[in-house]
Order: C-alpha cells, then sequence, then structure tokens
C-alpha cells in the first residue's frame, strides 16, 4: 500500500510538474500576444496619424486648387474687360480718324 501511494504521489508530482510547465509556456504566449497586441496598436496609432496629415494635406491642396481656378476666373474677367477697352479706343481713334 505504501508502494502504491508513493506511486500515486509521484504521479501527482509530475502532473503538477507538466501542468506549470503548461503554464508557464501559456504565461510566455501570452506575454508574446501582449508584445505583438502593443506593436500592433503601435503601428495603427502611426497609420491613423500618417492618414490625419494625407488628409490634411488633400484638403490643403484642395483649397490651394479652388485659390488657383478663382484667380484664373479674375484673370480671365479682367483679360475680357481689358479687350472690351482696347475694342472702344480701337473704334474710338477710327472715329477720330474719320472726322480729322
Amino acid at each position: 500500500m505504501a508502494d502504491n501511494l508513493n506511486e500515486r504521489v509521484t504521479t501527482l508530482e509530475e502532473s503538477m510538474k507538466r501542468a506549470f510547465t503548461a503554464i508557464e509556456a501559456l504565461a510566455e504566449k501570452e506575454a508574446r500576444l501582449d508584445d505583438a497586441l502593443a506593436t500592433l496598436l503601435e503601428s495603427q496609432i502611426q497609420m491613423q496619424e500618417a492618414q490625419l496629415k494625407t488628409e490634411q494635406r488633400f484638403q490643403e491642396t484642395d483649397e490651394l486648387f479652388r485659390q488657383t481656378e478663382q484667380r484664373f476666373r479674375e484673370t480671365d474677367e479682367r483679360f475680357r474687360q481689358t479687350d472690351e477697352r482696347i475694342e472702344k479706343l480701337v473704334i474710338a481713334m477710327g472715329e477720330f480718324l474719320r472726322r480729322n
């Protein structure tokens, strides 16, 4: 009976060792997973920051395009007005020459 009890104790001790080894392995894997998760989170934050900067640059570029388009419209209008004034001047010069 003592031998049977010793075998049971030995079996229990071996089972405990295996259980502790498995628990240690799981704890190590959990730590590595935590590290990987932290790395992923940092990468996601960096990516979101980069996306925000890119979006801001797109908005700035859109605004610059709007301003440029407005300047083109204003320039076109000034050219149209200049053309009208030149046309009026040419007509006035023609009238002046016919009268004199």
